[in-house]
């Protein structure tokens, strides 16, 4: 009940924000929120990182860009392949160890989620029937990543300190990032298996189903620049790209009822090879007990 109520939070304010894009636009009448006075908000200063004393700097240029989505510098520092898809996790944690097993741990859970905002984002948009979008958010949201084939290419820790805008009170936690590094490939494969795995866990139309195949084009492009593949690409690729995805599981499905098949003459063939055996056994026993007769 709770994660209906939520979803459906979530698809309130999706849906608020879907029919705020449209070509009028509409004045907000609301008084504009007061911004919060500099005594009201908490004072938050990096007083530790990665390499501090060899006088690295504590948000490193290649992490500020990693975490808006673009690794063009961090593959160019760290002589990564061009071709080679680039993706970092963050955690917190009390301590730096704790922290780090957090981040390695959550990889899988933080591409998952991006997977799941491209569809959200993308295909919900199209969606009317409040039901279809609740059944989409719902499988896209429980699809798990199955991340293989990663390469941890760095890692990068920060010590956070806080100050209590009210009490005063310090408090310090650890934030670490981890780096990996996977081939085209792999990222190819890891996006037409969430893709697919949505499409059978909803209830989704024809239509919706072309959308999200659409995705595909999208996905597989270097997704370290989120906004890799245009709109007009995507009208131009969608049809071949849900047909290839059509004709691939219509392929797993022939390939599954060939082998049902071959199993099954297998087994007849089995059973009339037994029969024969059987058959012959036979003979033999009354061959003999007729030459009993006659001796």
């Amino acid at each position: 009940m709770k994660k209906t109520i939520k979803s459906m939070g979530v698809l309130a304010a999706m849906a608020l924000a879907f029919t705020s894009c449209g070509s009028t636009k509409v004045e907000d009448s609301r008084n504009k929120v007061p911004e919060a006075k500099e005594s009201e908000i908490d004072k938050v200063v990096v007083v530790d990182w990665t390499d501090r004393t060899m006088g690295e700097v504590s948000a490193p240029t290649w992490l500020k860009n990693m975490r808006r989505g673009n690794s063009d510098t961090f593959k160019e520092m760290w002589k990564v392949e061009p071709n080679r898809v680039v993706k970092v996790s963050m955690a917190t944690g009390k301590t730096e160890a704790t922290a780090q097993a957090l981040s390695r741990a959550g990889f899988a859970y933080t591409q998952a989620a991006e997977l799941n905002q491209k569809v959200i984002g993308r295909v919900g948009q199209g969606l009317n029937d409040v039901g279809q979008l609740e059944a989409l958010y719902v499988s896209a949201s429980e699809t798990k990543a199955d991340m293989t084939g990663l390469r941890e290419e760095t890692g990068f820790f920060q010590k956070i300190r806080t100050t209590n805008a009210e009490t005063k009170q310090t408090s310090e936690s650890f934030v670490y990032y981890t780096v990996y590094s996977m081939s085209k490939e792999t990222w190819d494969a890891l996006c037409k298996k969430y893709l697919m795995d949505v499409m059978g866990g909803a209830d989704l139309t024809t239509e919706t189903q072309k959308k999200i195949g659409a995705l595909f084009s999208e996905m597989k492009e270097d997704s370290d620049k989120k906004e890799a593949a245009k709109q007009a690409e995507e009208e131009a690729l969608y049809k071949a790209q849900m047909a290839r995805l059509e004709a691939e599981r219509a392929k797993a499905n022939a390939e599954a009822a060939s082998s049902n098949a071959e199993t099954a003459k297998a087994g007849l063939k089995a059973k009339e090879m037994d029969a024969q055996e059987a058959a012959t056994k036979k003979a033999a026993e009354e061959a003999a007990e007729l030459a009993s007769y006659l001796m």
